[in-house]
C-alpha cells in the first residue's frame, strides 16, 4: 500500500506543472474560467498530496519496523496520531482493510483533481 500511495508524488509533480501552466495562462489569456478552475484544482490537489504522502510515509515506517504483533504497532500509531491531534482520542479503531480503503480514496481524489486540471487546461486551449 505504501508503494501505491508513493505514486501520489508523481501526481503531485504533474499537478504542479499544470498549475504553473494555468497561472502563466491567466496572465496572458483572455479566456480565464478554465484556467482559474485548473489553478484551484491544483491547490486542492496539493492538500490531498500532503495527506497521501503522509499516509505513505506512515505505512513505510510501520513496514520498516515490522513487529511480531502488528496490532500493537497500529495501537501505538493511533495513540501517536491522537496525541498530535490528527485523530480523535476516542475514535473507533479501524482494521487494515478500512485503512487501505481510506488511503486509496485519498489517492483517487488526488488523481481526479489532476484529471480535472488537465481537462480544464484542454478546454482553455480549445477556447484560445
Amino acid at each position: 500500500m505504501a508503494a501505491l500511495l508513493a505514486q501520489g508524488r508523481t501526481l503531485c509533480a504533474a499537478s504542479l506543472l499544470l498549475t504553473a501552466v494555468a497561472l502563466v495562462g491567466l496572465f496572458v489569456s483572455d479566456w480565464r474560467a478554465p484556467l482559474w478552475l485548473a489553478a484551484a484544482a491544483g491547490a486542492l490537489q496539493l492538500y490531498y498530496a500532503v495527506r497521501v504522502d503522509f499516509d505513505a510515509r506512515l505505512l513505510q515506517a510501520l513496514a520498516a519496523r515490522a513487529e511480531t504483533d502488528a496490532d500493537a504497532g497500529v495501537a501505538r500509531l493511533d495513540a501517536a496520531l491522537a496525541a498530535l491531534g490528527l485523530r480523535k482520542p476516542g475514535a473507533v479503531a479501524r482494521d487494515w482493510p478500512a485503512r487501505w480503503r481510506g488511503a486509496r480514496a485519498l489517492l483517487r481524489k488526488q488523481a481526479g483533481l489532476v484529471i480535472l486540471q488537465s481537462a480544464a487546461l484542454l478546454a482553455a486551449l480549445g477556447n484560445a
